[in-house]
């Protein structure tokens, strides 16, 4: 991955914003366009610069000596909390996706619950009246396949469907996602079964009256959000049919990427076969 490559990744994240406040010769990416910067790029020499917790930053540090080093533009108190790296192709890719990642992470943990709330949104507690609102944000049959794998039981979907299927996951956290102020969308966060600490998204739809805006990213910021700190995940998991472009690109703009320990799933949706993918984080 080159630097101008993984500054177009970081301009992919949830409401970030590019700006240049230290003159022409740097880039800066922050959450929302006064929120934290989480990546800075100084593309002469050749330097990026992310946060990082301590103990995080120093093991990249210590295995790749020379090529990161402590925030170059930081005073002495706050290095530790930053790193700088030359790309120089020493790093692999994957693991400066996960420098860019948990950097992004450390900028949104340092955002007051106000500031954090205007760039992602909140969640609160599903509840059963929610569910004629959900149901409508499903408008036709193939939204209904990709959205739950026909599990909610025949289409279309009639009262009291939904909620007998949430009630059949008494482990699970289903959420409704607000968006400045008003419900927007709608998550649930599962036990991931075959992975401690881990957790599973699922039945992930936001309103359609609101598509086009980037909302889905900022929902799932959220959710990953939620899931990190309030359900203290260690890894997260979800699938998605690779009919869904729009969905593969929200999640990849998590920090999502295909598990390549999970084989690709052939479901029958609407009398044809549909490749459903594991992602993980």
């Amino acid at each position: 991955m080159t630097l101008p490559e993984l500054m177009e990744l970081a301009q992919t994240l949830p409401a970030a914003c590019t700006e240049s406040p230290f003159g022409p010769e740097s880039v800066c990416v922050r959450i929302g366009p006064h929120g934290r910067i989480f990546a800075s790029f100084m593309p002469m020499p050749g330097w990026v610069s992310f946060k990082c917790e301590p103990n995080r930053g120093m093991d990249w540090r210590q295995q790749y000596p020379g090529t990161v080093r402590r925030g170059w533009h930081c005073p002495p108190v706050q290095q530790p909390y930053n790193n700088t790296l030359t790309m120089d192709g020493t790093v692999p890719d994957e693991v400066l996706r996960q420098m860019l990642f948990h950097s992004y992470d450390c900028a949104l943990d340092s955002l007051s619950r106000t500031a954090r709330e205007a760039v992602v949104g909140s969640l609160r507690p599903y509840a059963a009246d929610d569910e004629a609102l959900v149901q409508s944000w499903i408008p036709n049959e193939e939204t209904y396949w990709r959205w739950s794998a026909g599990s909610v039981g025949q289409w279309p979907l009639a009262p009291g469907m939904f909620n007998d299927r949430m009630a059949q996951f008494p482990l699970g956290h289903p959420m409704i996602w607000l968006w400045q102020g008003r419900p927007a969308g709608f998550v649930v966060a599962f036990p991931q079964k075959d992975r401690e600490h881990g957790i599973r998204f699922g039945y992930v739809v936001t309103d359609p009256a609101l598509r086009g805006q980037g909302l889905g990213k900022r929902m799932m910021a959220c959710a990953v959000y939620h899931a990190r700190k309030q359900l203290k995940a260690e890894s997260l998991h979800l699938s998605v049919y690779q009919n869904n472009p729009a969905a593969l690109r929200c999640y990849e703009s998590n920090g999502f990427i295909r598990d390549e320990n999970v084989p690709l799933r052939m479901d029958t949706c609407m009398g044809q076969k549909w490749p459903c993918q594991a992602m993980i984080r």
